[in-house]
């Protein structure tokens, strides 16, 4: 998951300082560990837009958040809030585990908690999780104890490391690949809504343009047009609510607008083309992500 994370902000040079708790619990930017009840001192820190009441500072570890310029090792002086904005960056405990994260909340409703470096994986959040929020990274306080230049220098090296490309990165497939994959399903669609499942997969590929449904079925009446059960964009359209409307490989029979026998057609539609897709190209979505409960 590709983001704009905002860049953390740091407290340096000023004549007031204030006293804050300092908790040296080392919050994970890495892997998680948890809080425990620790007593905290007392820390002077350079005064800023911030009410001392309502802030603290705490240690981290480390290196899923030097994309915002959070190092191992850091002091970060975190503001407790009442509410989580989307992109804030925020020190969250999750089942007991605190963690400081960028808060993200997708098109489709998901709530995230995404590191800034590429080799970690976002954390989707659930309704089964034990979620509490500590407060919001305000300041990193590090330029306040060691030299800035050192500092802007570590985040130059990561974003050149950063901007460097990614070999993995998947690829659009070519339209080649998309008309074989087409002819593919052709006999295991069998009605023209079911035809969704193909489209869904072919907007995740970045293929098909979100919601984009007569190109769609223009494409199929081009590659298959004989095919006695040609979509119709507003029957295809018609039918993308719920995990329809998501990506394909969130699918599953409990949570879609259809069930049993008719989810399995739209399906079933979906998987023949990433099938052939994947069979294509390593680098495309592969089957077995799809969820096991959709079978």
């Amino acid at each position: 998951m590709f983001i704009n994370h905002h860049k953390i902000d740091y407290l340096y040079g000023s004549a007031c300082e204030m006293l804050v708790p300092f908790y040296d619990v080392y919050a994970s930017c890495g892997l998680p560990t948890e809080q425990g009840d620790i007593p905290p001192e007392m820390i002077k820190v350079p005064g800023g837009d911030f009410d001392g009441l309502n802030t603290y500072t705490i240690s981290v570890k480390g290196d899923s958040m030097e994309g915002v310029g959070i190092f191992s090792g850091d002091v970060l002086l975190i503001e407790k809030i009442c509410q989580v904005h989307n992109k804030d960056i925020i020190y969250v405990s999750v089942d007991g585990e605190w963690l400081i994260k960028t808060y993200y909340m997708d098109d489709y409703g998901r709530h995230w908690l995404v590191p800034s470096n590429p080799k970690y994986n976002p954390m989707l959040l659930t309704e089964d999780m034990d979620i509490r929020i500590g407060g919001k990274v305000k300041y990193n306080l590090t330029l306040h104890l060691e030299n800035r230049e050192n500092i802007m220098n570590r985040i130059q090296q990561y974003l050149q490391k950063e901007s460097a490309p990614n070999p993995e990165t998947p690829r659009v497939p070519t339209q080649e690949e998309v008309e074989a994959a087409l002819v593919y399903a052709d006999e295991k669609v069998t009605g023209r809504r079911y035809w969704l499942g193909a489209c869904r997969v072919l907007m995740d590929c970045g293929f098909i343009k979100e919601g984009d449904y007569q190109t769609f079925c223009n494409l199929v009446a081009y590659v298959l047009p004989h095919h006695q059960h040609l979509p119709n964009k507003n029957e295809v359209g018609r039918m993308a609510v719920d995990c329809f409307a998501k990506p394909f490989d969130t699918w599953t029979d409990a949570k879609a607008p259809v069930h049993g026998e008719y989810y399995k057609n739209y399906h079933r539609a979906g998987e023949a083309i990433l099938e052939k897709l994947t069979k294509c190209s390593q680098k495309l979505p592969q089957s077995s992500h799809i969820n096991s409960s959709s079978h």
